[in-house]
């Protein structure tokens, strides 16, 4: 086998489907990769959805009880995998024919790598049912893809045996979001692997449009669980490179919100969704702030950790 791609999932039935639809159609022999999906404790149809599906390629479908994130899971997809290289891809993930060859073939010019590719951001029904590979537009934006970090679980791979050898991630994570990948990264690297970038094997973010209260909430416990994540990443890895990628410049940027009236109480939906669009990105980009300096300072207690 000569691919694996890993795929958690957590209540997003719909987008997943189409994911597992454009991974169904790739240009790989069929007899040559693997799909395992990790259902985390969904709610929604994601089952349901799954058992109707045919999948003319290998498939493994693999469900945690109850949510236990994406440590586990994907551990868990790692323990199952039978591929050579393994894909990470998140289920909100849409990927052109050429993906997984993109991927497979680097590791075959060099078993020392970790390949990540450009993940575009999309949005609208309309990209979802044709996702747009070809446009000028995100072959460009793939193309100047110079950033982002060293292992990123929206499109990177590596070879299985480096990943067992490591012991995959780091599951003292928890449910939290955010820094498992990169913590596993940075392991990577130091482990001796070298990153590259393949502007080839891009693929497409499918973000969903609509703005409401709700949705407002769960980036606010996004955030939230990152910013603490982060100090247990800097926990693990302490040095002033890793201080620089946690972003502790959000706990000044939070007081300073705070002095000139910008406080988290104030910034709610219902206050901000009459606002023009600028005023309305530029508060809500305020709360995310506000979000991630709390996780900060939840982590710091949590972690008995002085910066």
């Amino acid at each position: 086998m000569d691919a694996s791609v890993i795929i958690p999932s957590y209540n997003r039935g719909k987008i997943l489907k189409r994911c597992l639809e454009l991974l169904f159609n790739q240009d790989f022999p069929k007899n040559k990769y693997e799909i395992i999906v990790v259902n985390d404790g969904s709610t929604d149809d994601t089952e349901k959805m799954i058992k109707e599906q045919n999948p003319p390629c290998n498939f493994l479908y693999l469900k945690n009880p109850q949510r236990e994130g994406q440590s586990k899971s994907r551990n868990l997809a790692l323990s199952k995998a039978k591929g050579k290289v393994v894909i990470f891809i998140d289920s909100d993930i849409l990927t052109p024919p050429w993906f997984i060859k993109e991927h497979v073939e680097l590791h075959k010019e060099n078993p020392g790598l970790i390949v990540d590719g450009p993940a575009i951001n999309i949005t609208g029904e309309k990209n979802l049912i044709n996702p747009p590979f070809e446009s000028p537009l995100v072959k460009i934006l793939a193309f100047f893809d110079f950033g982002g970090a060293t292992f990123i679980t929206a499109n990177t791979s590596c070879l299985l045996k480096n990943l067992i050898k490591l012991k995959g991630f780091d599951e003292e994570f928890g449910k939290g979001y955010g820094w498992q990948d990169r913590e596993l990264g940075t392991r990577l690297i130091k482990m001796g692997l070298k990153r590259v970038k393949n502007r080839k094997a891009y693929a497409l973010h499918y973000k969903e449009e609509e703005e409401t209260g709700e949705s407002l909430q769960n980036l606010w416990q996004k955030y939230r669980e990152r910013g603490e994540n982060a100090i247990l990443y800097y926990k693990k890895h302490p040095s002033t490179k890793t201080k620089k990628q946690i972003h502790l410049n959000y706990l000044k940027y939070s007081n300073f919100l705070r002095k000139i009236g910008w406080d988290e109480e104030k910034i709610t939906y219902q206050s901000i969704s009459q606002k023009r669009k600028i005023t309305f990105s530029l508060l809500k980009k305020a709360y995310l702030i506000h979000a991630y300096a709390e996780g900060l300072k939840e982590g710091m207690e949590k972690h008995k950790i002085r910066i």
